[in-house]
């Protein structure tokens, strides 16, 4: 092939869109011009709220129960942890840190997670997390490193708080929703972790 026929076989029209007419010209020019374009979105810069990256208890109802019905569907597994704060002594200055020890945890657990699973938060210092694609082992080894964390930094800032983490996964005979109430079941009546 010649190069006379190789640029008429090639040859683009006349665009009229300009966005159009600069991405075909970066992709032609490769990706040295494409260095200096904006990525992907950065994580929220230090200081925000983590509770703005939370979800809503109502967008997090709606998707979890669209994942049941679609691990209902395709039979594929699920999990939900629960992780709930409680103060160690009876004592109103020792309930005001549950307040306090709230936005550090949910950002510590928004850290510790994938980005396709969700939190929201349930109460003072309690949150409920979707795993979808998670098994209940899974599920077990994530809630553990999270607690890990959170245990690190409440260690560090000496709260009165300990923190209590249930877990629990899809099994071939139970739905989500059955996962859920075993993880309630076992947040009201299991040890602190």
């Amino acid at each position: 092939m010649s190069d006379s026929t190789r640029a008429r076989r090639f040859s683009l029209p006349d665009l009229a869109d300009e966005r159009v007419d600069e991405a075909i010209s970066t992709f032609l020019t490769g990706p040295e011009q494409r260095r200096g374009r904006p990525g992907p979105l950065a994580s929220p810069p230090p200081g925000g709220n983590p509770f703005a990256a939370l979800e809503t208890r109502i967008a997090w109802q709606e998707a979890f129960r669209r994942e049941t019905a679609r691990g209902v569907r395709y039979r594929r597994p699920s999990a939900v942890m629960i992780i709930a704060g409680e103060p160690t002594v009876d004592s109103p200055e020792a309930a005001r840190w549950l307040g306090r020890v709230a936005a550090p945890i949910a950002h510590v657990v928004q850290r510790g997670i994938r980005e396709t699973d969700l939190v929201t938060r349930t109460g003072d210092a309690r949150f409920q997390v979707l795993l979808p694609e998670t098994t209940g082992r899974e599920a077990t080894h994530i809630a553990t490193r999270v607690i890990a964390d959170c245990e690190v930094w409440l260690r560090a800032v000496q709260a009165p708080v300990r923190l209590r983490v249930a877990s629990s996964g899809t099994t071939a005979h139970t739905t989500l929703e059955v996962a859920l109430e075993r993880a309630l079941d076992a947040i009201e009546t299991g040890p602190a972790a």
